[in-house]
């Protein structure tokens, strides 16, 4: 880790975060990008992926040096990432000119009995020594395929330790020792596991290669059902910068701390520049400070996870693990062995809450309008039964408009008698097809399109008094 070049303190680079990024380009040494966001699925049979081009030139465009981190094929499961999606991550890194990429140590695809799912959310893969094999195994293929050195992101986990399993840092040490890679070692998601009843933060510390450590993300959280959450959704805990001032200076080979939040938290919590630009200040003096009390990572030496004992044979293999607690947190198919294990597991309703607000708020915030005027005209208990009813249909789609494609498939057969409806989703569908492709595309209306729109917009119910054959072209 030591060739690795020191950017310092960075942000993830989210939609919305741009303006404050560039106001406050002093304050931050590195942006974060992650690419899922930029690409999309394509029409084009001989093209199944395709990057916004116009979004990735903004990026390129953007003076600070970047990394990229990767939220769409964790390296925890027993699924293999789509090629295609590889190279379009290989390409992102390449036009960012990224120092190095990461992804997330978790699962979001399951090898069910229909076929490959997505399971809506980076749930946490069984930590045994056949886990340990398996996310290894699938770090070695990506690295060999990307042009930068990686980093797995040590993951947040909701769930109560099976007897048996490995200590969260007994099980990313034996990763990155096994794998031979880099940890991107998020102190918000091991807090997170402490404060839910999991392995503490300085005991995980312990367990693991902090010489391997290359980048530390920071982030604040919020609260469910008796849980606290790995949100993104504030400011840094003043308990995390506490325990991050002690952790800091333990990482010889540390060469970026980014923090992480979500843009929409900020209207929400009333989160002003003012705040960001102190929380960067913050950052930047933990920064300084590790600097000058750096230490030597001189743990113990810790072996490699190849043997199976047999406490780890009496626990289920990956493949199972996924079956079953993605079964549990979709609530669909059959029970999968050992799906038993979860029923008396609070931590698998977390995660059940976790999808559910992942799926309408996809849903919501790609088909706005199709949305109010479903609410306006039946009210919002009719729109999430009708959700509830959709989910168990079909499972998550990792693309948005996907979700918006086949939720819009599904109103169709449900007969509801709301006026406009089938015109307002087709203008939605619409503008994502112009957005992903820069090409118009024109939509029929039966009555006078823009008050239609206008109105809902505006969050009011139109007035369907106007009849007639209208035409609404969209321009890129």
């Amino acid at each position: 880790m030591r060739e690795l070049p020191e950017l310092g303190v960075g942000m993830v680079c989210l939609p919305g975060l741009e303006a404050f990024i560039e106001a406050a380009h002093e304050l931050i040494d590195v942006i974060e990008i992650e690419p899922q966001p930029l690409w999309f699925k394509s029409a084009a049979a001989a093209v199944p992926y395709a990057v916004n081009t116009g979004a990735l030139a903004q990026l390129c465009a953007d003076p600070h040096p970047k990394l990229v981190h990767g939220v769409g094929f964790p390296v925890g499961g027993s699924v293999a990432p789509e090629p295609d999606q590889v190279a379009l991550f290989v390409d992102v890194i390449k036009a960012l000119g990224a120092s190095w990429a990461s992804e997330h140590l978790s699962f979001s695809r399951v090898d069910g009995a229909a076929g490959v799912f997505n399971t809506g959310f980076l749930l946490p893969p069984l930590q045994s020594a056949q886990s340990v094999a398996l996310a290894a195994s699938n770090i070695r293929a990506l690295s060999a395929q990307l042009p930068v050195p990686f980093a797995f992101e040590t993951g947040v986990n909701y769930l109560r330790p099976l007897p048996g399993e490995m200590s969260d840092g007994a099980f990313f040490g034996a990763i990155a020792e096994e794998a031979d890679c880099a940890i991107l070692l998020d102190l918000h998601n091991l807090w997170c596991n402490e404060r839910n009843g999991r392995q503490g933060v300085l005991a995980a510390l312990d367990d693991m290669p902090l010489e391997r450590v290359c980048e530390v993300h920071l982030a604040g959280g919020d609260h469910l059902d008796g849980y606290y959450l790995d949100a993104h959704s504030g400011l840094v805990p003043p308990e995390l910068m506490q325990l991050a001032h002690k952790v800091l200076p333990r990482l010889p080979n540390l060469k970026a701390l980014v923090f992480e939040i979500v843009p929409a938290y900020m209207s929400a919590r009333t989160i002003g520049q003012g705040e960001l630009t102190a929380q960067l200040r913050d950052l930047r003096q933990l920064w300084n400070e590790r600097s000058k009390s750096l230490q030597v990572a001189c743990g113990t030496p810790r072996p490699m996870a190849r043997t199976i004992t047999a406490a780890d044979s009496a626990l289920p293999s990956p493949t199972e693990w996924e079956r079953a607690l993605a079964g549990r947190v979709l609530e669909s198919g059959a029970d999968a062995p050992f799906a038993q294990v979860f029923d008396a597991d609070n931590g698998v309703a977390v995660l059940r809450q976790l999808v559910a607000a992942v799926r309408s708020g996809t849903i919501v915030d790609s088909m706005t309008l199709s949305y109010r005027l479903i609410v306006l005209s039946l009210g919002e208990p009719a729109f999430l039964s009708l959700l509830r009813a959709f989910w168990k249909t079909r499972p998550p789609e990792p693309f948005a408009t996907e979700e918006a494609l086949n939720f819009a498939e599904f109103l169709r057969t449900q007969g509801l008698a709301i006026p406009h409806l089938d015109e307002v989703l087709a203008f939605e569908l619409a503008s994502h097809q112009v957005r992903m492709y820069a090409q118009h595309k024109t939509v029929r209306f039966t009555c006078s399109p823009l008050p239609l729109l206008m109105a809902l917009r505006q969050a009011r119910m139109p007035d369907f008094a106007d009849h007639g054959d209208f035409a609404l072209t969209i321009e890129p």
